[in-house]
């Protein structure tokens, strides 16, 4: 699990793109290397292990399905349905995603860090033990979830709702808050500054 290779390019840091001995910028066939992993993802019963860093992906149904160990680095996602599906260490750090849906999504030890995540329904789901550190978050709502032991450090959040939430244990020290609801959540259960950080 995660033994991802670094790009066959000299000087290039990124991690080759799944299938490939290149990342997608130093792909030969770029086209057909995004058209390959799609269909990975859009397996009936999910996928593991999949280096996709970078990758654009709009539009797409992967409701209920099970991925294990993906790496969606970089990645930019726009009107995608990811509705009741499993995420087990799962990377998305400085991802991308413009109104999307994960609701009642079962995602644990995921990384969103320094992601941009914007008209995004988190509802009714287990997100457990993942990173939100530096993320920007706008018009999101994660209401009804549980987020037991994940992190929402120096980041923005912005209009967004974790109404009714389980915030056991949760790290929640963003740099700038506006307009965010906490209504009905056990926010004394949460961590609300640096010098509990590591307790």
């Amino acid at each position: 699990m995660h033994s991802f290779q670094r790009c066959d390019r000299p000087g290039c840091r990124a991690f080759c793109f799944h299938g490939s001995p290149a990342c997608l910028d130093h792909s030969p066939d770029p086209a057909a290397s995004v058209q390959a992993v799609q269909a990975l993802l859009l397996a009936e019963r999910g996928a593991k292990d999949i280096s996709a860093q970078g990758i654009s992906l709009e539009g797409l149904d992967l409701s209920g399905r099970k991925y294990i160990g993906c790496s969606f680095i970089g990645a930019s996602f726009k009107n995608m349905l990811f509705t009741g599906s499993t995420f087990l260490l799962c990377f998305f750090d400085r991802a991308a995603f413009e109104s999307c849906d994960f609701s009642g999504a079962n995602v644990q030890f995921g990384s969103f860090g320094g992601s941009m995540i914007a008209n995004v329904s988190f509802e009714n789901s287990e997100l457990l033990h993942c990173n939100f550190d530096g993320a920007k978050i706008r018009e999101t709502t994660f209401n009804g979830s549980n987020l037991y032991d994940s992190r929402f450090i120096r980041g923005e959040i912005e209009g967004s709702d974790f109404e009714n939430c389980d915030l056991k244990r949760v790290y929640f020290i963003p740099s700038r808050q506006e307009r965010v609801s906490f209504k009905s959540s056990n926010t004394m259960e949460a961590i609300k500054d640096l010098e509990h950080l590591y307790l």
